[in-house]
């Protein structure tokens, strides 16, 4: 777990009774509706795909992508051949539509950092970064990124015109908003700021076009509280990670990702090998056949899909990879879950 997103080990005492994305008598604010949701059944294990290529995707990645219920087209995506990310998004989009209408497409927006080769930051305005209250320096993530502050309703504005316009475009069926977990950051927020993003995030799900998904980065089993369920209700489902850290986000997330498919929430969680040790580290860094490096990690994909299969209800999709979600072919990482067998 980075610091950047202020997550320690939850406290495990009374469990159970955190679990609840709403409170008794709460209506659902989305109705329960799941018509847009990606195909499912329980006749394979559903599976999902985060990934980036700056270039353009191969014929043979294209079919690979093709293949997922769920593809998050993530930031980076094309710029360096089409000259934005949101070109080179919607470009891939296409391709994979091509291949398989049924792909559910999402784009990539972050909820914090500030990243580069957007066509969007054209208009970025240096006056909406986040700045300390104490010493007015601007606000960095891992020392770097600048950060958004959702207190201006300016940038708030362009925030959300950001994901409107990506999702005007039919190939894009939703949005992925990432970094929720930093909103609230201690350490690098005003205590008023996650309450800002939170308004932002009900305007953005207002006004999002009819049948596209709002997905993100939010719930986590290590997250302080509630687990950070609280965020489902203008979510129609979250990506989970850092679930492997110990034996007790490990139990919390089977039930987690249970509470969210029973309570109409899409999962989408990610996991890598677990058991490899450094001498298999070694052979998989070592091998330059991407082939071999997924007979390899297969191996030790038993235990995180034992537990997502512990949990999974009806809207579960689970990843699987080596590697970051980078599809340039010099980098042999492991990306796509159907390849495997089990």
């Amino acid at each position: 777990i980075n610091e950047d997103d202020g997550i320690s080990p939850a406290p495990i005492e009374a469990n159970r009774s955190k679990f609840k994305i709403f409170q008794e008598g709460e209506a659902d604010p989305l109705d329960g509706d799941t018509s847009n949701f990606p195909e499912f059944n329980f006749e394979h294990v559903r599976s999902w795909v985060a990934i980036r290529h700056a270039f353009k995707y191969s014929e043979n990645q294209i079919e690979q992508l093709a293949a997922q219920d769920v593809v998050m087209l993530e930031k980076a995506n094309g710029h360096r051949q089409y000259g934005s990310v949101e070109a080179g998004t919607l470009e891939a989009a296409k391709r994979i539509k091509q291949v398989n209408p049924k792909v559910k497409i999402l784009f990539y927006l972050n909820a914090m950092c500030h990243y580069g080769d957007y066509a969007a930051n054209k208009t970025w305005e240096e006056d909406w970064a986040l700045r300390y209250t104490d010493t007015n320096e601007l606000v960095k993530w891992r020392n770097r990124i600048i950060s958004y502050d959702h207190r201006n309703v300016d940038f708030r504005e362009w925030w959300i015109k950001r994901a409107l316009d990506m999702t005007e475009h039919e190939e894009i069926d939703g949005v992925f908003i990432d970094g929720i977990c930093k909103v609230g950051h201690r350490k690098y927020c005003p205590p008023d700021h996650a309450a800002a993003y939170i308004a932002t995030a009900n305007e953005l799900r207002s006004r999002l076009q009819p049948g596209k998904l709002l997905i993100g980065n939010a719930v986590r089993a290590a997250q302080r509280g509630d687990c950070n369920l609280k965020h489902l209700k203008y979510l129609d489902g979250s990506y989970l990670e850092g679930w492997q850290q110990s034996k007790d986000t490990i139990r919390d997330t089977v039930e987690l990702i249970s509470v969210m498919g029973k309570q109409g929430r899409m999962v989408m969680l990610t996991s890598t090998p677990m058991g490899m040790d450094q001498k298999v580290t070694a052979e998989v860094e070592k091998t330059r056949s991407l082939e071999k490096r997924y007979d390899i990690v297969e191996d030790y994909i038993d235990f995180p899909l034992g537990i997502f299969l512990l949990g999974v209800e009806k809207w579960g999709y689970f990843t699987y990879h080596y590697g970051p979600p980078d599809a340039s072919p010099q980098r042999l990482n492991v990306f796509d879950p159907t390849k495997f067998k089990k």
